[in-house]
Order: C-alpha cells, then structure tokens, then sequence
C-alpha cells in the first residue's frame, strides 16, 4: 500500500494468497499471574488448543488458554506479567470462500 502511494520507493506488489478473516475472537486472563504463550502470531490453531497458559509466581498453572474458535493467531500478548482481565490473544477466524 505505501509503494501504491509512493510513501515507499520501489514498485508495489500484490499479495499471492490473501488471508482473508471473518471475525475475531478475544481471549482474556481469568487469573493474576505469568503468562507464557505456546504459539506465535501467524499460528492455524483449532478450537480448543493450548495456545498459552498463566502460572503463579511459585511455577504452578493456573490458568490455561484456549482457542475459542479455529483460526489464526492475530496477536500472543509478549509481556509475561498479567492481570484478570488483560488480553492474552486475538484468533482470527478464517472466511470461507
């Protein structure tokens, strides 16, 4: 899109195989603690799948996240610290053609 405005030097280009999403789903910590992913952005998941989980300050799981929906993975929160509430991910859900 830059190189279409000529923000960008050079010659635009076309994406080959768009991803186009449909809706998005949000997950949120239901716990105070550290959160550790098990995915990264641009991961197929399916519904149900451990995409992260929190742990107490001692180690122990507390708190598993998992997918709501089959889809991609938009955004895996980067920061270990979290609160109840704060998002964990974002799964895009895939449209069908």
């Amino acid at each position: 899109m830059l190189r279409y405005l000529k923000i960008l030097p050079g010659e635009p280009y076309k994406v080959e195989n768009p991803v186009w999403i449909q809706k998005v789903e949000t997950i949120a910590s239901e716990q105070v603690g550290v959160f550790r992913p098990l995915v990264k952005r641009g991961t197929y998941v399916q519904q149900g799948m451990k995409v992260g989980y929190i742990a107490d300050y001692l180690g122990k799981t507390i708190f598993e996240a998992r997918a709501p929906v089959s889809g991609i993975v938009l955004f895996i929160r980067a920061v270990p610290s979290i609160v109840k509430g704060d998002m964990i991910a974002n799964i895009g859900v895939v449209a069908t053609p």
